[in-house]
């Protein structure tokens, strides 16, 4: 599964705050939730995309 969020702050990783943006993007995309899995930022390999 694949997401591409944008954060609210220029920031190096997209779990500054919790992930709320990747939370709701594999939500509405997916159907995960990302709370119920346990997920953590180790789960998840991201790039910066500028």
């Amino acid at each position: 599964m694949v997401v591409t969020v944008t954060t609210v702050q220029h920031t190096v990783t997209p779990f500054y705050n919790g992930a709320k943006e990747m939370q709701e993007a594999y939500m509405r995309l997916y159907g995960f939730d990302y709370k119920k899995a346990c997920c953590s930022a180790n789960d998840f390999d991201f790039r910066k995309l500028d």
